[in-house]
């Protein structure tokens, strides 16, 4: 017995041993310093010292508690604004937001009216924006910012320096505004606030609406409906002209053929020669896009204008921008029914 409790002792102090090696072995693994990674973290806090004057302890305390978030990753690699257009309509243009629309548009009448009157931009379109970006400002990110720059800047596949230049916007803006900028949420990809700004169009485009002396996104819905008119206003929206139509021809093959981006890239002379029949109130000069979508019955064309591709400078998607307008129309149709 005394030998057996022995071997069994000895067995037992292996196995542990086996158990610590490998622990030891996982932590190791785990906590091998990443090179590249440091690196490019060192050579990010020393740009934002030299550039901006920013103190290089301080950064390197902040960036140290930043965390790489997997979530965020998955987020972006597989966007919903990817998915088809009959699959993203089903998301965005629903009941609940044409009904929540109507209720925001009364809330906010008057501040919607000084915005149309100032920017030209139509009150149904940015209260559909603000409705599909934030769920009219009851959702505005669960992400660090913090985090998702971190994230997408350094352990992104694509668009590394697009997110390490918002970086860099963030800190400052951050710097500005006086805001600590561990402690700011909104999306994965770092927009932040009701209308959902990235901090370089923040710092651009956002205005004080409401009079208080200061652009407030996060918490303003005054300054967020001011800024994103201004925003769309800046890129070119045209007052009064129209923004998207579906159109058909006798030969579908045409069109398929002649399909391409939302940007205003030929004329609508050119649609016409190539047999469109629907007949628009357009000149033939009349530059416009042409692009096509998979909807619920097939394969769907829409001819774009100026304004269409403005709102894809907001959101580079024609599912996103496409879902706007036909939100902004069920919106006003519901609001002028009542």
């Amino acid at each position: 017995m005394k030998i057996r409790s022995k071997i069994n002792i000895q067995n037992r102090s292996i196995a542990c041993l086996a158990v610590l090696i490998l622990n030891f072995v996982f932590y190791a693994q785990a906590h091998v310093p990443h090179e590249s990674h440091d690196a490019a973290v060192t050579e990010f806090i020393q740009g934002m010292v030299t550039k901006h004057q920013f103190s290089e302890q301080e950064l390197t305390i902040l960036i140290d508690d930043a965390r790489k978030k997997d979530g965020i990753l998955n987020a972006f690699d597989k966007p919903a604004t990817s998915k088809p257009w009959s699959f993203f309509k089903k998301l965005y243009v629903t009941d609940w937001r044409e009904k929540e629309g109507v209720k925001f548009w009364e809330k906010h009448l008057q501040t919607l009216i000084a915005a149309e009157e100032k920017f030209g931009i139509p009150q149904e379109i940015i209260t559909a924006l603000i409705g599909i970006e934030t769920n009219y400002g009851t959702y505005t990110g669960e992400f660090r910012i913090l985090d998702a720059f971190y994230t997408l800047g350094f352990y992104g596949k694509r668009r590394n320096k697009y997110f390490l230049k918002e970086f860099e916007e963030f800190l400052i803006l951050s710097r500005e505004n006086n805001i600590e900028p561990d402690g700011i949420k909104g999306s994965f990809a770092g927009a932040i606030g009701i209308a959902q700004f990235m901090p370089s169009s923040y710092r651009e485009y956002a205005i004080d609406f409401d009079g208080d002396g200061k652009a407030d996104l996060e918490n303003s819905v005054a300054d967020a409906i001011g800024s994103a008119s201004n925003y769309l206003k800046r890129h070119g929206w045209k007052r009064g002209e129209p923004i998207v139509f579906a159109v058909s021809a006798k030969e579908v093959s045409t069109l398929t053929e002649m399909a391409g981006k939302s940007k205003p890239n030929r004329t609508f002379g050119e649609l016409k020669q190539a047999g469109v029949k629907e007949n628009f109130v357009l000149s033939d000069e009349e530059p416009v896009g042409l692009f096509k979508l998979e909807g619920e019955g097939g394969a769907e064309f829409w001819m774009s204008l100026k304004n269409f591709y403005v709102i894809t400078r907001y959101n580079p998607s024609n599912n996103y921008a496409l879902a706007m307008v036909q939100l902004a129309q069920k919106i006003k149709a519901l609001k002028n029914a009542q």
